[in-house]
């Protein structure tokens, strides 16, 4: 016959556990959506030229760090208190992984608000329009790209993991696109090779996004499959976590 009071002392052991778990997953998407937040605000900077904006972000960073650090003693404590095995331990460790790799994204954003900050400088004239137009291009690629993670953070669909890595493939070659248009611009025009390597700059920490985004794809592929996808070679351009 089984001890009632073992029975309610369990019960309250796997909600608190529940719970735990719940807390972990809504740090994890509320830092998500700060870093797709970070990087609208950052485009939006950029067409618009708007210093205080890209400032803003710049300063927003400290939210991504504490997301991160706060998300870090979360797993400490349910790795110490719960001991979870099987799906659950895969859980806590994806989820830890991806708060790496969003606090990662975060920093890559912070270095393309600091480079606007240097191309519409008030004691420097205004970038050529032509040299921008990379940047947008690669920057709507790729906030495409992290919308379709925070979708993906959301709703658990393996389907939309696997198609983010052929994201990250198709993010590579516009960006070598990119390279290749602004060394085009450079040939024409020398005097404007420092404006071209701080739009490479951008289109660099992009590409880091990118990447970043492409091994939280696969975090989730082994969180909700228990299939380690990374260094596979039948995988679209496989990309170690940086």
């Amino acid at each position: 016959m089984s001890n009632p009071v073992e029975n309610i002392n369990n019960t309250h052991t796997l909600q608190q556990f529940d719970g735990q778990l719940q807390h972990l997953n809504e740090l994890k998407l509320q830092m998500a959506k700060l870093v797709v937040f970070q990087l609208d605000q950052s485009m939006q900077a950029l067409h618009d030229g708007d210093l205080e904006m890209a400032r803003k972000v710049v300063l927003r960073d400290q939210d991504v760090n504490q997301l991160e650090i706060l998300t870090d003693a979360e797993v400490i404590a349910i790795l110490a208190r719960q001991c979870p095995v099987a799906n659950d331990l895969r859980r806590v460790m994806a989820t830890s992984k991806i708060a790496s790799e969003l606090e990662k994204i975060g920093e890559e954003i912070v270095i393309f608000a600091k480079v606007i900050l240097k191309l519409f400088d008030p004691k420097s004239s205004d970038p050529n329009p032509d040299l921008l137009t990379d940047i947008v291009k690669i920057g709507t690629f790729v906030k495409l790209m992290l919308q379709n993670m925070l979708f993906l953070l959301e709703n658990e669909d393996v389907h939309l993991a696997y198609s983010l890595l052929k994201y990250d493939n198709d993010c590579q070659l516009e960006l070598q696109e990119g390279i290749k248009h602004q060394l085009g611009i450079v040939v024409q025009d020398a005097r404007v090779i420092s404006r071209a390597l701080d739009i490479m700059e951008i289109m660099k920490a992009l590409e880091g996004c990118g990447d970043f985004c492409r091994n939280i794809a696969e975090y989730m592929i082994f969180m909700i499959e228990g299939q380690n996808v990374r260094h596979s070679e039948y995988l679209p351009n496989p990309r170690a976590s940086k």
